[in-house]
């Protein structure tokens, strides 16, 4: 009686998780990276987002912009209405400009060519599809429901 040999892990996850497994060990370089398939490399792309996202707790991510808005918005309120502000808002005015100053957007003395990346094109590229999913989203509820609250 021949063995039928039961296989629980599909090739795609076996190759991601071998890919993942060179990123990490630095095993996988340029040189490695340009040998690659066109959908290989693509997983290494994501793959590689992935780990630089594993490093940043998204709760904290949020708390930090949400400080920076009220922040901002505590400010833009006072000078709106022609209010003086107090030292403390200064103190938040004098933070919120140093965050400025790290951010390669918001830094006046780095050009767009010095960036690390290419924020505005990545904006781009998922407000394209965040606007696609929600399109996606209406036609579907529509289909199936006849309907989209609004």
């Amino acid at each position: 009686m021949a063995r039928e040999r039961i296989v629980l892990i599909s090739e795609e996850v076996k190759k991601e998780v071998t890919l993942e497994s060179k990123i990490r060990s630095g095993e996988l370089d340029f040189e490695k990276y340009k040998t690659l398939s066109e959908e290989e490399q693509k997983t290494v792309i994501e793959m590689l987002f992935k780990l630089a996202s594993e490093k940043i707790d998204p709760h904290q991510g949020n708390s930090t912009l949400e400080f920076i808005l009220f922040g901002f918005m505590r400010l833009m309120n006072k000078k709106v209405k022609g209010l003086s502000l107090t030292q403390e808002d200064k103190s938040i005015e004098e933070s919120l400009n140093r965050i400025l100053e790290m951010h390669d957007i918001t830094n006046k003395n780095k050009l767009i060519s010095d960036w690390l990346f290419n924020y505005m094109g990545y904006a781009e590229k998922k407000s394209e599809e965040i606007l696609q999913n929600r399109q996606d989203h209406v036609h579907r509820k529509t289909r199936i429901t006849g309907k989209v609250d609004k």
